[in-house]
Parts: C-alpha cells; sequence; structure tokens
C-alpha cells in the first residue's frame, strides 16, 4: 500500500466504508468515538498503516478502553468521556452516554486498548489501503 500511488478521492470513499462510524475527518462523519484524522494528516504513512493494522500500538489520552461492572452484575465497556466527585460519563460502542454513579460501580479497569477493532484492513484491499492513507495524508481545504 505504501508504494502505491494512492487518489485521495477514493480514500474517502474507503474512509466511509471502515471508518465513518467511529472517526471524523475535519467536517465528514458524525461519530466522535475515536480521535478526528484530519489530526493526521501530517504523519508519514508508515505509521498511518501500523496504526491501522494494530490499532493497540498509539492509543492517544482519552481513547483508552475500560471495562465497568455496575454492582447489578451489568457489565459495561467504552471510554471515559468525563468525570466528577460522584460519577463518570462512559461512551459506549453505540456512541451513546451513560451516567453512572460511582456508587452504582463495582470496577471500572482499563482494557489497554483501542475501541478500533483489531483486523479492519481485512475489508480493505491493497489498493484501498493506498487510498485511504492518501485521503488521511490530504490536507482539508
Amino acid at each position: 500500500s505504501l508504494k502505491k500511488k494512492g487518489d485521495p478521492a477514493r480514500g474517502l470513499a474507503v474512509f466511509q466504508k471502515a471508518c465513518l462510524a467511529c472517526h471524523k475527518h475535519g467536517k465528514t462523519g458524525i461519530s466522535d468515538l475515536g480521535p478526528d484524522l484530519a489530526t493526521v494528516a501530517d504523519h508519514p504513512g508508515e505509521k498511518l498503516l501500523a496504526n491501522i493494522l494494530d490499532p493497540n500500538l498509539d492509543i492517544q489520552p482519552g481513547y483508552h478502553a475500560y471495562n465497568c461492572q455496575l454492582q447489578n452484575g451489568e457489565q459495561l465497556f467504552g471510554l471515559i468521556a468525563g468525570e466528577t466527585a460522584s460519577g463518570i460519563i462512559l461512551k459506549q460502542l453505540d456512541g451513546k452516554t451513560r451516567n453512572l454513579l460511582r456508587t452504582d460501580i463495582a470496577s471500572l479497569v482499563s482494557a489497554n486498548v483501542s475501541l478500533m477493532p483489531e483486523g479492519l484492513e481485512a475489508s480493505i484491499t491493497v489498493e484501498e489501503m493506498a487510498d485511504l492513507i492518501a485521503f488521511l495524508k490530504a490536507k482539508e481545504g
């Protein structure tokens, strides 16, 4: 993928197919479950590819997943989107947030993983990966 000349316009379609559910790219997208990928335009293609192939390689602050068990036995998985003295806001995979009182939490443990699924590249061809990287490296505007 890194040796091919990607097409940013085709890369937008790959982004919409594979990334849009969790990421924004500037004004494109609706979900902020993952970081805004417009911020990675200056990253080398090797770093972008490595992070796509291994999403747990470089998890940005605020995007570490947590396992949360409530006192009633319910299991939750998501990101800590906010914290107060009395509770946390947990953003779940569906993008919905849950306000949880600390007194209702039995345990809250970092999963040491990103919410981005491993193996995402299996649904992307080599050419599509080149296009996606070209799209991610293109400057907005």
